[in-house]
């Protein structure tokens, strides 16, 4: 009987331990750096994949819009066009195979903006059952061809601080519900 306490005692201990090293590899300035740098790609091949209308767009798991960080981050990034002619920016972050905390979903979902310099009262949040964190926010034709020219900020290690700093008094502001089109159906899981 000992042995199956003490057993379920290392599970346990193993297991509280992989959760510390893994969160401490996301939050980690190297992985927010990797993320950063992507970003400028990805940005290019959502805005090069624009679909019109409001539906669902399925995405190949090789799609240049999905983001796979070497910390098991994957971050889908999509635009699409609703009824309004408004550009509707979608993003999705899990954790595929696992839980997606809402401290890892929302802080990614917060750099994403900060990254592309769209205010963070502009987004609304969604998370899924399978827990995964989508969040969108909307332009109009002329917010969009400014969007477009303005190059992603460079994450340096003073901005990152910063933004550490700051996202847990953002992260208690955002504004959550439904998103302005349906979130995009990812074979990585959604």
């Amino acid at each position: 009987m000992w042995w199956i306490l003490a057993c379920l005692a290392v599970v346990a201990v193993w297991w509280i331990v992989s959760r510390v090293l893994s969160y401490n590899r996301l939050f980690a300035f190297p992985h927010l750096r990797q993320f950063g740098e992507a970003l400028p790609a990805l940005k290019q091949a959502a805005m090069h994949e624009v679909v019109p209308g409001v539906g669902w767009d399925v995405l190949l798991p090789d799609d240049a819009r999905i983001m796979r960080t070497l910390a098991g981050l994957a971050f889908v990034y999509t635009i699409s066009i609703d009824p309004a002619g408004r550009y509707v920016h979608h993003a999705s972050v899990s954790i595929p195979g696992r839980v997606t905390a809402h401290a890892v979903g929302e802080m990614f979902i917060l750099l994403w903006a900060r990254l592309l310099g769209v205010e963070y009262g502009r987004l609304v949040l969604q998370i899924s059952p399978a827990t995964v964190h989508h969040a969108e926010f909307v332009l109009d034709g002329c917010e969009q061809g400014d969007f477009a020219r303005r190059a992603v900020e460079a994450p340096t290690e003073d901005m990152l601080k910063a933004f550490q700093a700051e996202c847990l008094t953002a992260r208690q502001n955002l504004r959550r519900g439904p998103p302005a089109s349906p979130a995009p159906g990812v074979t990585a899981r959604s």
